[in-house]
């Protein structure tokens, strides 16, 4: 699933969102005109489609340097995203409204979590669980609001 598809991330990072998907406007125009006409070596010849294909790829080039940016601000936030590969990170910020969406990347983030338990529509986190089925219980229930950064580190 394309990164922008993320309502999460569209608010994070406008201006990329809007130069991803004017990108990704020009592929699908492109995709189409190749459909309608297959001849390969001759739609290629075109000195139009090569100017505006470079032009894609700078600020492809400028949106990936951006997105790279704001995860480094998301791991300076909570260090233990370092231990997180970009795709895995860009997976749970751009499921923000889904604490759910951390679970299968616990492990990394922490060393003996397994998982945790999550109930309700809030999805109140209630327990630590080890690879081992061991239950450790929470002090007092944590409600993961607000930033995912924010919320992971009261787990910590």
């Amino acid at each position: 699933q394309p990164i922008f598809d993320s309502e999460d991330i569209q608010r994070q990072l406008p201006a990329e969102a809007k130069r991803f998907s004017a990108v990704d406007k020009l592929w699908r125009k492109t995709i189409k005109a190749v459909t309608a006409a297959p001849h390969v070596l001759t739609f290629c010849d075109d000195d139009a489609l090569l100017t505006a294909w470079s032009s894609a790829n700078e600020e492809l080039e400028r949106v990936q340097k951006n997105l790279a940016d704001y995860l480094e601000t998301k791991r300076a936030a909570f260090a233990r995203f370092y231990f997180l590969s970009n795709d895995e990170l860009i997976s749970i910020l751009s499921q923000t409204k889904d604490p759910n969406a951390v679970q299968p990347h616990l492990r990394k983030c922490f060393e003996a979590i397994h998982s945790i338990t999550m109930t309700g529509e809030q999805c109140e986190m209630s327990d630590m669980i080890s690879a081992e089925k061991e239950v450790m219980p929470f002090d007092t229930p944590l409600q993961p609001k607000g930033s995912v950064e924010l919320w992971m580190g009261e787990i910590e």
